[in-house]
């Protein structure tokens, strides 16, 4: 493989600017295609049944059951298909100094087609792709990137470790605690955990969809356990949730498993612990009194200390 030139900042400001001109001549929002088994939606505090023809909005995440799978059609023609047990952010909001990416992916199974440019991120790489369809599978810091055609840039976020340029039938494996090792071809393995869905062409289906005024069904507030794994990922992604969800604080149950995972979402504290929050301010500001306090004894010790001094020399220079 050949270590790429271009910054991935530059690519993915590109891809996004595409979006956004796709996205005022296309479909308003993205749309469920295809859904097959039961996945859900996350919007704001609530849980909902997934369901074919459904618009999809920013920051909403959608999350596949095992044996399930479901298809999110961009705007522009982006086929995003989504194999089980996997979890996926639309349009996070970026951090700051960051393009916006169309997609966050958080774990499983995703295989994107575009006849253009797109990209998008996970906790383990950012892929830049162009006029390609690429499958992954992402399981914590191990995964798999099969570039079926076109081309593609892959960026490992691990620091060390360089951008690889792809072509068509390019295969990149990472295992965790080792070096991304690139084939020019899918391992056995590889193609035979592939999702039976994955092994065709994906099938547009935004058209014939668009009129539709799919209603979505509830399933109830979000429990702690319901988007652990979302509040676990890296600041940010997870810093972005907490206006969604601080909300749910008021829920018993979920303060408390939100308290005892504080060491995974330390912002979460003024909400899941507030009584420690307060006491913790408390001590921080009188600590900071203490320190301001002792800083103006110095310095009226050391005022003192000159005064002295001064008076002392002109005692000594009298004759």
């Amino acid at each position: 493989m050949r270590h790429a030139t271009h910054s991935l900042g530059s690519i993915l400001l590109w891809v996004a600017g595409l979006l956004a001109t796709s996205l005022a001549c296309a479909q308003p929002a993205p749309i469920v295609g295809i859904l097959e088994g039961n996945a859900t939606l996350v919007r704001q505090t609530t849980r909902y049944a997934l369901a074919e023809g459904m618009a999809l909005n920013e920051q909403d995440i959608v999350e596949t059951a095992p044996g399930a799978f479901a298809q999110i059609e961009l705007p522009g023609g982006v086929l995003v298909g989504m194999g089980e047990s996997t979890r996926l952010m639309l349009r996070p909001h970026p951090a700051k100094g960051r393009a916006a990416i169309p997609l966050y992916l958080l774990e499983g199974w995703l295989k994107t087609s575009s006849s253009g440019a797109f990209g998008y991120a996970s906790p383990s790489f950012e892929i830049a792709t162009q006029g390609a369809t690429a499958v992954v599978h992402l399981a914590g810091a191990q995964y798999e990137v099969f570039l079926e055609g076109g081309s593609a840039k892959l960026t490992p976020r691990e620091s060390g470790q360089g951008a690889l340029q792809l072509a068509g039938g390019d295969f990149v494996q990472r295992r965790e605690g080792t070096m991304p090792q690139t084939a020019r071809r899918a391992g056995p393995e590889f193609v035979a955990r592939l999702p039976r869905q994955f092994r065709d062409r994906l099938p547009a289906r935004a058209e014939q969809l668009a009129r539709r005024n799919v209603t979505p069904r509830p399933l109830g507030e979000i429990a702690y356990a319901d988007v652990a794994p979302w509040l676990r990922t890296e600041p940010a992604v997870r810093l972005q949730l907490l206006p969604l969800w601080r909300a749910r604080a008021s829920d018993l149950s979920f303060r408390a498993a939100a308290k005892a995972d504080l060491a995974q979402h330390p912002e979460w504290e003024p909400y899941a612990d507030p009584e420690g929050h307060a006491r913790k301010l408390a001590i921080e500001a009188e600590r900071r009194r203490a320190r301001e306090a002792a800083r103006q004894a110095a310095r009226a010790q050391a005022a003192a200390s000159a005064a002295s001094a001064s008076r002392g020399a002109a005692v000594t220079r009298q004759p």
